[in-house]
């Protein structure tokens, strides 16, 4: 297995791995992809192959795509001008979890982001989602922020009721 930087050719593979991990997302998802929405996907993997602040990787069997991770630095607070590199989209491939897989491609996307001087690397994940907790929270990684959710519709109800 050897993580690589992703070209143009892997973006099909890409696409089909992310939507592995909204299917496996599913059951904490709030907001509902809209039409076109991997499209978009696609199109945002082959526009950071070209920009210099952001990764987008794949580990690869036998040359078979097994995995991959996106990586993209940002400023994420309004309050400083520190920057990070958020990863999302990480995946491993069914039958391929549990391998170090993940690890590999989490140890590029911070070997990239020491290059180009980032600091601190960020995520998002679903708290209900156990598994994704315990692999991140294994590498070290901390809660900071929580977003709470909550119907519109659901919430006039419950605040007329009081």
């Amino acid at each position: 297995m050897k993580v690589r930087q992703a070209t143009l050719d892997d973006v099909p593979a890409l696409v089909a791995l992310f939507q592995e991990l909204d299917r496996m997302q599913s059951d904490w998802r709030v907001f509902t992809p809209r039409p076109g929405f991997y499209d978009e996907v696609g199109a945002k993997y082959r526009e950071a192959m070209n920009t210099e602040n952001a990764v987008v990787l794949v580990a690869e069997d036998d040359g078979e795509v097994v995995g991959m991770a996106y990586g993209e630095v940002r400023v994420p607070s309004r309050f400083s001008d520190e920057r990070a590199m958020e990863l999302s989209g990480v995946v491993v491939r069914a039958g391929y979890r549990g391998r170090g897989v993940g690890q590999a491609l989490v140890k590029e996307a911070a070997r990239f982001a020491k290059e180009i001087g980032v600091e601190w690397i960020e995520l998002k994940t679903f708290a209900p989602n156990q598994g994704a907790m315990a692999f991140w929270e294994g590498m070290g990684f901390t809660p900071r922020v929580v977003q709470l959710t909550q119907g519109t519709k659901a919430l006039l109800q419950q605040l007329e009721k009081d």
